[in-house]
């Protein structure tokens, strides 16, 4: 028989450990499994985008209304989710039903609830929306009519959609462009952000073309005025695109407004007041955005203002200038936007002032 020596400084007289045969029976102990953020979650369900000149599907548009609409429950409750289980927690705490079974306090529950559902309701298309639980027609209404969330995501279909050619026509307006290069839009959902994973700042629209070496950001504006850092973080979000290769290095940078009124602006002096901001502020995001790179890239873009009505005489040209039996589809899709657009709460208010 063998003596099995043992192992250098082991003592024969040592206790083997639970530790020491645990692995001897069991097998070496599992790798402990990687947690899974949610953004590898969306990644693996919905795909990712490699570049900004990847091709987007108009249907992606849609999706992304959803998915605005399943995280932003006020344009479907009316009000925010937190807003409404509080308000329900409320009524079945109120001293008509405190002490009474859960069925009474849901039967009660389910008529204060009717009761708020009719009082949301407007007759009239403009009458100025409240923040109050809405039933499904006035909460369709406070959307279409008034939501700047919902023309951006009816601007990103549309803009998906439109034809080369009039991308090329339209951005001419306020920059160089060659023509007959492909563009590809991006509007502010998952797919964007889960893709560059890029958290400093939300986007509207993102129009790019590769052949061109052109980012452009589409900034949409109801009529409200532009954030004290927003060209910087605009300028910020290019490095990071371009750092992250999904634009080429040579890329140029077109920032763009379309808002009420068309604007005028010292792009220069607004610029140095964002800095100035920026540099002043405890925000991590706001001293990112006033890097001297980041500033170079601000100082190098172009800059446009122009106004839904422009937007609209410009698509009214276009469209005149198609061929009926050819460029029937894009006629007819001009002509929707204009007509959902011109139906907007505050381009009537515009109409109304002018008159």
């Amino acid at each position: 028989m063998t003596t099995r020596r043992p192992r250098e400084n082991q003592s024969t007289c040592e206790p083997v450990s639970a530790q020491q045969i645990e692995p001897a029976i069991l097998g070496p102990e599992p790798a402990k499994r990687q947690r899974t953020t949610a953004r590898d979650s969306y990644l693996k369900v919905f795909g990712r985008l490699d570049s900004l000149a990847d091709r987007i599907s108009w249907t992606t548009g849609v999706s992304n209304m959803l998915d605005w609409l399943t995280w932003s429950t006020s344009g479907v409750l009316g009000i925010t989710k937190t807003q409404y289980w509080k308000r329900i927690i409320a009524w079945t705490q109120d001293d008509a039903v405190r002490d009474r079974t859960p069925q009474e306090k849901l039967n009660y529950v389910r008529q204060k609830l009717d009761e708020e559902l009719k009082r949301s309701e407007q007759s009239e298309r403009y009458a100025r929306p409240a923040s109050t639980i809405a039933s499904a027609r006035e909460a369709l209404r406070r959307t279409k009519f008034f939501s700047e969330d919902y023309l951006n995501k009816e601007f990103d279909i549309f803009w998906i959609l439109v034809s080369d050619e009039y991308l090329d026509s339209f951005y001419r307006q306020f920059t160089h462009i060659h023509g007959g290069g492909r563009w590809s839009t991006h509007g502010n959902g998952g797919l964007f952000q889960c893709s560059t994973a890029i958290k400093e700042m939300q986007m509207d629209n993102l129009s790019y073309n590769e052949t061109e070496a052109l980012l452009v950001a589409n900034e949409l504006k109801l009529g409200g005025k532009k954030n004290s850092d927003q060209i910087l973080k605009y300028a910020l979000m290019f490095k990071r695109l371009r750092d992250k290769k999904f634009i080429v290095p040579q890329s140029r940078f077109l920032l763009l407004f379309i808002g009420k009124a068309k604007k005028d602006s010292d792009w220069q002096a607004a610029i140095q007041a964002e800095i100035s901001f920026c540099r002043n502020t405890s925000k991590s995001t706001a001293r990112a955005a006033c890097q001297p790179d980041v500033i170079e890239i601000a100082n190098a873009a172009g800059y446009g203002s122009t106004s839904w009505g422009e937007l609209i005489e410009f698509n009214k040209a276009y469209a005149a200038k198609l061929d009926p039996k050819l460029r029937q589809v894009e006629q007819k899709l001009l002509w929707g936007f204009n007509e959902s657009l011109a139906a907007k709460a505050f381009m009537q208010q515009k109409i109304n002032e002018e008159r």
